[in-house]
């Protein structure tokens, strides 16, 4: 991990006219340049403290742009981005409108947290600092973004109280008005026992897989938690003999599956959901009303 020397910025050196306030500059000019990764999760404490808000959800982002004069972000219909820092001197956020409302409000967090990093890439420029790497100020928007979502100490009490599973991550998921695959990596990230997640996607059967009425999947992606001991799950991954009822895929299904990792053979207890889509952060509504419609995208809770 990169080190970056911690150095005031000037008050002046950024000012900007009219009411609004850069909330990333703001914060720069109160702390300090970036240093660590726990840097972006006080500056996430730092755009609750300057909006009055506390933990408790779902966080209202209107207080935010409200504390630093920024505009409602605008719902425009855009093509490859789900958002959009359109103009950083101004606080002009643009949010893709077709998205589902939960993942427009994941895109919202990501945004605030890129204008940290806006600040910052002037900062590096000024001072001739190391600049940080596009992936991994992506992850760490991503990451500060959950957490101004799902706060780490309120969201670990949930799941200590109510445990790990699939309808924990569907009650969360109202409560805080995220996305369930969003509150499912959440809750991988932050439980105590041995969980995974992972998505699927159906591939086309073979005539001897055919013959005996199983279907394929091969694994997309996954995130285990800090307590998984079974080996890495791999995208080459595939599983021919899910004991899923097909036509209920639609529905939650809790079930055993045998996964043939590196190590050998091995049992998993899963819950599993059909999804409308393989993105990251994506919900399940594209698929309600239509019970009849077979999904090609199965998310799982493995746990060993």
């Amino acid at each position: 991990m990169g080190k970056y020397l911690r150095q005031r910025v000037p008050h002046n050196s950024f000012a900007l006219p009219g009411d609004y306030q850069h909330p990333g500059y703001a914060f720069l000019n109160r702390y300090g340049s970036l240093q660590t990764e726990a840097d972006v999760f006080h500056y996430v404490d730092f755009l609750r403290e300057s909006a009055q808000l506390d933990c408790r959800p779902p966080v209202d982002f209107t207080n935010i742009y409200a504390a630093f004069g920024m505009p409602i972000p605008l719902r425009v219909p855009l093509e490859d981005q789900q958002g959009v820092l359109l103009n950083s001197s101004t606080g002009i956020i643009l949010i893709r409108e077709g998205d589902p409302i939960v993942r427009q409000r994941f895109t919202e967090g990501h945004e605030l947290i890129e204008l940290l990093f806006d600040a910052q890439f002037d900062v590096v420029q000024e001072l001739n600092l190391p600049n940080w790497d596009e992936v991994r100020k992506e992850k760490l928007c991503d990451a500060g973004a959950a957490e101004l979502l799902m706060p780490k100490s309120l969201f670990r009490s949930h799941i200590q109280h109510l445990g790990t599973s699939m309808e924990t991550a569907r009650s969360l998921s109202r409560i805080y008005r995220t996305s369930l695959i969003a509150t499912l990596i959440r809750m991988i990230e932050l439980t105590s026992g041995e969980y995974a997640i992972a998505l699927w996607k159906s591939l086309p059967n073979n005539q001897e897989n055919d013959r005996k009425n199983h279907q394929v999947w091969q694994l997309e992606w996954s995130v285990v938690s800090q307590a998984w001991s079974a080996g890495r799950l791999t995208k080459e991954l595939q599983v021919t003999d899910w004991s899923l009822d097909s036509q209920r895929l639609n529905s939650l299904q809790q079930t055993q599956v045998q996964l043939p990792l590196r190590s050998g053979r091995r049992c998993f207890q899963s819950q599993s959901l059909g999804m409308g889509s393989s993105r990251p952060y994506a919900d399940t509504s594209s698929l309600q009303g239509f019970p009849t419609l077979l999904p090609t995208k199965l998310l799982s809770l493995l746990r060993t």
